[in-house]
């Protein structure tokens, strides 16, 4: 399997040298002077969102699984998913939006042993496809992010 951690962060920002937002809950809050709009992280989101996209679309990938559910009560999606549960493209991407947003739910979505996204702590991304993804790596540096060959630490 080959697989890639997907980022916003230049190498500046994840080593640290350089600050950078790392949650929805940072909108209003100023990183090396410039303050992150509601707009600028809504459009670093679609960029996650479109990889996803790519990445499933390569794979001609129209569903994937729901593994290791967290869900709080808190969550918009409480009651709403299962464990194990199936869920089509666009409800993939509403969870990982959900996700992203960090709104009290957590999962790895995966197909078998060919596909996968995983999500870490401050928007970094992990994508496990069973071929050779560069039609989708070079979109996605394309929109601005980083893609990198590197194990997902949420694979079991």
């Amino acid at each position: 399997m080959h697989q890639y951690r997907v980022v916003k962060y230049s190498a500046a920002e994840r080593d640290g040298s350089t600050p950078s937002w790392t949650s929805f809950s940072d909108i209003g809050e100023t990183f090396d002077g410039q303050t992150l709009t509601e707009s600028e992280y809504v459009e670093t989101e679609n960029k996650y969102l479109s990889a996803i996209r790519d990445f499933m679309s390569l794979g001609e990938i129209s569903s994937l699984q729901v593994d290791g559910l967290e869900i709080y009560e808190e969550s918009s999606w409480w009651g709403e998913i299962q464990e194990g549960e199936i869920l089509p493209a666009e409800k993939v991407i509403a969870l990982s939006k959900s996700i992203l947003r960090q709104d009290f739910v957590w999962a790895r979505l995966i197909r078998r042993d060919d596909f996968f996204i995983h999500f870490g702590y401050d928007y970094y991304m992990y994508v496990g496809v069973a071929n050779p993804a560069d039609r989708a790596i070079e979109r996605s540096r394309r929109a601005g992010l980083y893609v990198d060959e590197f194990e997902s630490p949420y694979a079991d």
